[in-house]
């Protein structure tokens, strides 16, 4: 979707999206533009439930992955 943004750098989002992501939001700058992440109203909950997905592995495997990934991206 295409939105508009006014000579004070404010973006018109539409109705639809403003209630999606409510009051608060986190702005993420990625490769290609910028990311917008509703604010959990819970964040203790979400870190838990994004907790229960990680496999169970050790901290170093996690590491090892995480520096892996980390690798690849910049390659």
């Amino acid at each position: 979707m295409r939105v508009k943004v006014d000579e004070r750098g404010r973006l018109y989002l539409p109705r639809e999206f403003r209630e999606k992501i409510g009051r608060e939001v986190y702005l993420v700058d990625v490769k290609d533009g910028v990311l917008i992440i509703p604010k959990p109203t819970d964040p203790v909950k979400e870190l838990e439930e994004i907790g229960s997905l990680i496999p169970e592995r050790s901290i170093k495997e996690l590491k090892k992955d995480i520096l892996k990934m980390a690798e690849e991206e910049i390659e």
